[in-house]
């Protein structure tokens, strides 16, 4: 089958099916990319088992797709509440359809088990280059698929590293990167009990350190971690995020595949202590795990403005941000960190709880422009930033929001601006995704 995009998607997590939501509505003929058989990414591929904040503890500032996806999930999910906004459980199956429905309703194409191999470039008389196509394999062998604009949502960045734009990657001082995650659905649970005793003494209890600390203590829990994060996801399931699996570059196949059998490797080893120490949870069993593991951490652009802590702290709003940030910055320590007890002296440590309720920060549209790419967007954990932000920007409600920016500037860009993603006045993006339902003061 032969397409003909004028926007290609690359990525179908979050960030991706936004961006291709959006772009399909604003009329541009939409192929998105997805390496699995399904949409969602890290919530559905990986099972992160509930959302991170939509709001800013005083209002909804995720809205638009993001706010949309959110309620649709949630009214068929009885036992949350309507009213929830931030770390609403998961359902891994719902969402799978949420996601690819909209797509297709909106006038998009998907193509599943499909995986990026390159981008073939052309050089500008400007200095910037141009892709002119991207590589692609799957079952039917090589394809190269052209388009007006891409748009990288892989998350790692991987079309713009291909396409030679600038990228750093982990601590700009030692190269570490935030550890992986294997998440995972426990069955055979007695909701009724767990969940008083998880939210007992106003929620203190919530991370589970008390029991942690004591499993470790018998030698029931060999893990470096005290925390841990256990979502309900229905009367008798629930889903962990849970441990970690350390020295894991996420754009290394052999250190990926390492990380696998080591994450499923900790889940039989915490299902143990669930069964022996949560309340209810003494006949749970495992039904799935994570097709892929939870990567938090890989490339990030340099794009034409970089998003810093400075930013950050001082609330900083932007003429041409396209969403809001809330979250706090949520950097998971490296082995090196945990061992030598550093947490204490890490500068953003004593930081990451000031944003008071109703306080955010701009995500400039610059930070989604790739330098010396003329036809690319980025959009999610990728985007342009310092390390510290991107612990921040990095969550997945975030990533709805930088998607529904990048498929509407992508479609403006092809339909107006020949590609050119620079052409699109940040303006007058900014007023269509607000008439579309994004909040931006």
């Amino acid at each position: 089958m032969a397409y003909e995009p004028d926007v290609v998607v690359v990525g179908g997590g979050p960030a991706g099916c936004a961006a291709a939501i959006a772009s399909a509505r604003e009329g541009a003929r939409t192929l998105l990319i997805e390496q699995y058989g399904f949409l969602g990414g890290m919530g559905t591929a990986a099972l992160v088992p509930a959302w991170c904040p939509f709001s800013d503890r005083q209002k909804c500032i995720i809205r638009g797709i993001g706010l949309e996806i959110l309620e649709e999930m949630k009214s068929h999910m009885p036992h949350v509440p309507r009213e929830a906004l931030d770390w609403v459980p998961i359902d891994p199956e719902r969402l799978k359809h949420i996601y690819e429905r909209r797509v297709i309703a909106a006038g998009g194409q998907v193509l599943f088990l499909t995986h990026f191999v390159d981008a073939l470039m052309s050089d500008e008389p400007s200095g910037e280059r141009t892709i002119d196509s991207v590589v692609l394999h799957n079952k039917s062998g090589l394809q190269r698929v052209g388009a007006r604009v891409v748009i990288d949502c892989t998350g790692d960045a991987d079309v713009a590293a291909a396409a030679g734009a600038p990228f750093q990657k982990g601590d700009p001082d030692t190269g570490e990167l935030q550890p992986c995650t294997m998440c995972f659905v426990l069955a055979g649970v007695d909701n009724a009990r767990l969940q008083p005793w998880l939210w007992a003494d106003n929620g203190r209890n919530l991370l589970l350190k008390p029991s942690i600390a004591a499993a470790k203590a018998a030698g029931d829990l060999n893990i470096l971690e005290e925390a841990a994060n256990v979502a309900y996801q229905s009367p008798s399931t629930i889903g962990l995020n849970f441990s970690h699996v350390f020295d894991v570059d996420g754009t290394d196949a052999a250190q990926l595949s390492r990380a696998m059998i080591e994450g499923r490797e900790l889940i039989r080893h915490i299902t143990e202590f669930v069964r022996k120490y949560l309340p209810g949870c003494e006949n749970a069993f495992l039904v799935s795990s994570g097709v892929q593991i939870g990567v938090r951490e890989t490339r990030r652009i340099v794009g034409d403005y970089v998003l810093t802590l400075d930013d950050y702290l001082a609330r900083r709003s932007f003429d041409d941000e396209i969403a809001r940030n809330a979250y706090y910055i949520d950097i998971h320590l490296t082995r090196r960190e945990w061992e030598r007890n550093l947490g204490r002296t890490i500068d953003w440590e004593t930081k990451i709880h000031q944003y008071q309720p109703g306080e955010s920060h701009g995500i400039p549209y610059r930070c989604l422009l790739p330098r010396s790419v003329r036809n690319l967007l980025v959009a999610g954990r990728c985007i342009s930033t310092d390390r510290a932000v991107q612990g921040s920007t990095r969550v997945m409600p975030n990533c709805l929001a930088m998607g529904e920016a990048a498929g509407c500037a992508g479609a403006r860009a092809a339909a107006h601006h020949a590609g050119s993603v620079r052409g699109v006045d940040a303006t007058a993006l900014r007023d269509r995704l607000r008439a579309v339902g994004a909040w931006l003061p």
